[in-house]
Formats: structure tokens, sequence, C-alpha cells
């Protein structure tokens, strides 16, 4: 996966070769939160206390404190679980819930810059995961947000998919998880994958290089011609990495 740091943490299933079935477990909930300038400490420590006392148990959720890029020193909201649409419902109602929406209000709410709007994302067949995700769950985790090309979406997706491939027949342990927007404006796709290292996973590897795990998986084809086919195909990619706030969330 850290290739497609350089080449390349949601209304995208009509275009999916491979569609979900109807009542799946895989869609997921996102909120971002900027603390106001200079109230860091009350909102962590509002955030703290409303999911010890509304996320504890049921819908507990994660919080992920943005390091780097463009949305460094925000909070990510994430509900652990995975969910049906008939799940979303209930939880977005129980968010609404007299005492649970007046806590908020007064204990993050008011302490962050503004309230984001809730972002759904569902998961991708294409997401190369390990056997046991306990693997999967580290401290510190990178996140790309990509956007395809408009009109050359049938490429992109084809080309997450030949990555997926790729990683299976070298068995690479670089494990990510694919999510896609399902609500907003425009088409994207959500990488995230985790660093079992910290910063240190970002050395080079030159086992996992792009060039040398195509040739080993596809080795009559042309890499370089079908990695400008993949990159042409994507409009925008960024990149950042979060940390783990295990003093946020809800208990394990």
């Amino acid at each position: 996966m850290k290739r497609l740091l350089l080449i390349v943490s949601i209304l995208l299933p009509a275009l999916l070769n491979a569609q979900p079935k109807p009542g799946q477990k895989n869609k997921s909930i996102f909120e971002f939160l900027r603390p106001l300038h200079g109230d860091a400490d009350n909102f962590e420590k509002g955030l703290a206390h409303h999911n010890q006392t509304f996320h504890n148990g049921k819908d507990p959720v994660d919080i992920y404190e943005v390091l780097t890029g463009d949305q460094t020193g925000e909070y990510a909201f994430v509900y652990r679980n995975f969910y049906t649409w008939s799940d979303v419902k209930n939880t977005t109602q129980a968010a609404e819930n007299k005492d649970h929406a007046a806590d908020w209000d007064q204990n993050v709410a008011k302490y962050a810059e503004s309230n984001s709007p809730r972002v759904f994302y569902e998961m991708s067949e294409d997401s190369y995961l390990p056997p046991d995700m306990s693997n999967f769950n580290t401290d510190i985790q990178g996140v790309y947000l990509l956007e395809p090309t408009p009109g050359k979406e049938d490429v992109f997706y084809a080309g997450l998919k030949k990555i997926k491939e790729m990683y299976k027949k070298t068995n690479s342990k670089n494990y990510y998880i694919i999510q896609n927007r399902i609500f907003g404006k425009g088409n994207q796709t959500m990488v995230a994958f985790p660093l079992p290292e910290g910063w240190k996973s970002f050395e080079p590897d030159p086992a996992n290089e792009w060039p040398v795990m195509f040739k080993k998986a596809f080795p009559n084809e042309d890499y370089k011609a079908w990695n400008k086919k993949f990159s042409d195909s994507q409009k925008s990619f960024d990149s950042f990495v979060v940390k783990w706030r295990k003093d946020l969330s809800s208990p394990m």
C-alpha cells in the first residue's frame, strides 16, 4: 500500500461489479470535529465523558486524532461497528435522544468549531484484509482519500480490483480496507491501512514496491502501461495519518 501514497483515515455501489446484499452490515458512520482554538482540553474532556456515558456498550465509537495533512488537529468520531441501513436509522435516532443530544451540545459541540454532518461509507469487497482483524487495528493508521476521474470510474474500480489481486498473488502482509462514500457530493474512496511499526512503516521496502509485485503477479503484463492508465483514472488524492485515542474512545 505504500505505493498508493505516491500514485493515488463515501453513491459508488452501482459502479462496482460486486453489489452488496440488502441488509448487509457494511455501513460505517464518520464525523470530523475540530476543537475551538484554546479549547482542546475542554473538548477532549467532554468527548471522553460523552462516550463513557452514551457509547459504553451499545453503539461504541473510536476517536482518531488527525496528525498530518490539511485536517491536522481534527478528530474523527467513528462508530466502531458496521451497520445495516436499519441499524443506521436506529443509531441516528438514539443520538437524537433528548439526554444524548443535550450532553453532546453542552460538552462536545460547545467546544468545537462546527458540527460536521455525518458521513456514511460502505465497505468495498476490494478490501484486502488479514485473517485475524486484530492485526489490522494498530494505534497509528494511514488514510488515503481518492476521487475517480469522471468518465473513468470503470478504469478506477478495475484498478482497485487489480491491486487486490496483485497483493493476494504476492502474499503481501500490507493489508487495507476500502470504503466508498455513499452520500455526498462527488465520488470518493477511502483507503485505511495499519502502520504496525508506527512511522517506521513508511520506510521503503523493495519487496513491496509495485513494479516488483506487479511483475511477480502478472509476468506477461506491462506495469508502466497499467500504472499510467490507473493513475489517469484518479482526479484527486489526499493522505493523512491518524492516531487512535483510547482515552477518548468507548471501552473495548
